[in-house]
């Protein structure tokens, strides 16, 4: 069952949506309900959700503030807005921020439902790309990082589950998913524990270590495929992370 984290100020209203078959028969449970979008916040910090359904007008932080801080901090989790006819403006603003979709107050079963069933195309769409490679996996577990810690690591994850084998910058990974250079930069840092240079180096070196067990290709023709400026370098980065050198290890 996909997890929804509920955040509504109105206990009436909580009590309705918890009651709402709707939810099971999609293939969703509540897990846990928030009465503003500040305790929303404070629980997403040690829980991870599929879904945030939250009221828009809320004491304290509201959906719109709530929807901004979780993009600042790599929180891709799908939001849906729950809204009255007088409150379109704020829905609208937070489609224009990233929200999954909104739902008119009084939230009916019907609408409810195509909602949800979007939101586990979208679930299921995104599992899919987030496979982790071999590769990737051992140098997560190196370093002791859990793929599906949140959602900014698992898209990073993913990335470079897709991409391991090609060339690519910090650049293009923090485009990638929409952030710019520094702040990517810190996020990574702050998720993965070291830098996206070291990490990148890591996977790098992983990926040579399975070409050159295939015993197809020699140490220069690998540092071309990996994008270094010299094979050299390339040894050089090879033994401070294995502690052999290309030729000795092959």
């Amino acid at each position: 069952m996909y997890k929804v984290l509920i955040a509504e100020d109105d206990t009436a209203l909580r009590f309705i949506y918890s009651k709402m078959k709707t939810w099971s028969d999609c293939g969703f449970t509540i897990s846990a309900e928030a009465t503003n979008g500040k305790q929303a916040l404070e629980i997403l910090e040690n829980k991870s959700f599929d879904l945030i359904f939250t009221d828009i007008r809320m004491p304290f932080v509201d959906g719109i503030e709530m929807l901004k801080k979780l993009h600042d901090t790599g929180n891709t989790t799908p939001v849906v807005f729950a809204s009255s006819h007088d409150e379109f403006e704020y829905a609208r603003q937070g489609l224009v921020l990233g929200a999954f979709d909104y739902l008119l107050k009084p939230v009916q079963r019907e609408e409810l439902e195509k909602v949800l069933k979007r939101v586990a195309d979208h679930i299921e769409e995104m599992n899919e790309k987030n496979k982790v490679s071999p590769v990737v996996a051992r140098i997560l577990a190196d370093i002791g990082v859990d793929p599906d810690k949140n959602k900014f690591t698992a898209q990073v994850v993913a990335y470079f589950s897709a991409q391991y084998h090609k060339m690519f910058t910090v650049d293009d990974v923090a485009d990638e998913q929409g952030y710019s250079k520094d702040y990517f930069s810190k996020l990574f840092k702050q998720n993965f524990g070291i830098t996206f240079h070291e990490f990148h180096s890591k996977v790098k070196i992983a990926y040579a270590v399975e070409l050159l067990r295939t015993g197809n290709y020699k140490a220069y023709e690998i540092s071309d495929m990996l994008g270094y400026s010299s094979v050299d370098y390339f040894t050089k980065v090879f033994k401070e992370i294995t502690g052999t050198t290309p030729s000795k290890y092959k």
